[in-house]
């Protein structure tokens, strides 16, 4: 049985609030994971931006290269969920990380500990949900728990993205593979280095960071997969601090279709850069750098892209407002809805389906429902932090 928010994502009825506050994206960690999907507390993954030199308008980077021989991630990292971000809070659960608190949400100096966030999530969900006022034909799942103060929240596939993945075509492979191929093209593991694209693309190798931000009051903990930092120094990806890393600008790396006519132009900035804006912008990246590819799937030119440029030449097809109202207001609806529960095993899923509803859906797993992400060496280390009576 479900029961239905309040909330409307139709666009119209956000255009007059104001951009939500929301606090700059704070970087509080990392992580890297391998290509066997392995954990790395350092920053081994970490790729430095190479660009080929100027001029950067005549080239041919054929993005196909190695296509047959790449590295894509296993299938056992479907059925990771949030795992690789409950790792990086049990592996640096610092004292700053936690807070007293009662169950009713009291201060109190015999109370609790509780993680010092209301929300625990990966970026692609924040900006999934941010982006639902202009892809309503898109549906999705979100599944949430509330447990010790903190609501954890995990995306499941919907059985449309599922037979999505099952039919997908060698083609839209492809597409897929380009984005990876041009990364290699232009990250190194050092500034300056020399691009080693024989190598094949391991998909599932990751460096992911950690930052913290608050919306409209609700404070976040989201894990995000970064391209790449500007560096001009050698660094020891090992021993990297995050009080270095702190000091590095990252840039986010896209790969598009060479545009020739309007109407190209005019879907991309409606379609595409809305997503683009959402990534980046939740994590505090202001430039992007863009591959353009021709129809064969080479690029022949590297150009960049501004933050606040995309917002701009976007406002006509889509409102940067308007999705983070969204994305607000659906966080602050599951902190109501979920404000008195307490446990690792419940399971809250929230469901958006426009031919179904106008408005996002919710439902009460049974207790115990093998859809409960909190493993059990997380939960036992939270028990663990609790005073001792």
């Amino acid at each position: 049985m479900f029961t239905e928010t309040l909330l409307d994502p139709a666009p119209r009825l956000w255009q007059s609030k104001p951009f939500p506050s929301l606090s700059k994206p704070n970087l509080v960690g990392f992580f890297s994971v391998n290509a066997d999907r392995q954990y790395d507390g350092s920053a081994a993954q970490l790729k430095c931006l190479t660009l080929p030199p100027e001029p950067r308008t005549s080239l041919h980077l054929d993005l196909n290269e190695g296509f047959e021989i790449r590295r894509p991630k296993p299938d056992s990292a479907k059925g990771e969920r949030i795992d690789m971000l409950l790792k990086f809070i049990r592996q640096n659960g610092s004292p700053d990380m936690w807070t007293r608190w009662l169950p009713d949400g009291e201060p109190s100096k015999r109370g609790m500990l509780r993680l010092r966030y209301d929300f625990v999530c990966f970026r692609g969900l924040l900006r999934l949900l941010a982006c639902t006022p202009y892809e309503w034909k898109t549906g999705w799942i979100v599944q949430a728990i509330r447990y010790r103060g903190t609501i954890y929240l995990c995306e499941k596939a919907t059985e449309e993205k599922l037979e999505a993945e099952r039919s997908e075509t060698e083609q839209q492979k492809r597409f897929c593979y380009y984005g990876f191929k041009f990364e290699q093209h232009i990250l190194t593991e050092q500034p300056n280095g020399k691009p080693d694209t024989s190598e094949p693309v391991a998909i599932s190798e990751e460096f992911c960071s950690l930052f913290d931000s608050t919306l409209q009051g609700n404070r976040i903990l989201y894990g995000a997969e970064m391209d790449g930092i500007v560096a001009d120094v050698p660094l020891d990806r090992e021993r990297l601090s995050l009080d270095e890393l702190r000091k590095q600008e990252f840039v986010e790396v896209k790969v598009k279709r060479m545009e020739t006519t309007q109407r190209q132009r005019d879907n991309f900035y409606r379609f595409k850069t809305k997503n683009w804006w959402c990534q980046s912008f939740l994590v505090n990246v202001q430039r992007l750098v863009v591959g353009l590819r021709d129809d064969g799937g080479v690029v022949r030119e590297i150009t960049e892209m501004n933050l606040k440029d995309i917002d701009r030449d976007s406002r006509q097809y889509w409102s940067s407002a308007v999705c983070m109202n969204f994305c607000a207001e659906f966080l602050q609806e599951v902190a109501n809805i979920m404000r008195k529960v307490d446990s690792c095993r419940r399971v809250y899923q929230f469901e958006y389906n426009s031919a179904d509803s106008r408005r996002p859906r919710y439902r009460v797993l049974d207790e115990g429902h093998t859809d409960a992400f909190l493993p059990s060496w997380y939960t036992d280390y939270v028990e663990g932090m609790q005073p001792k009576a």
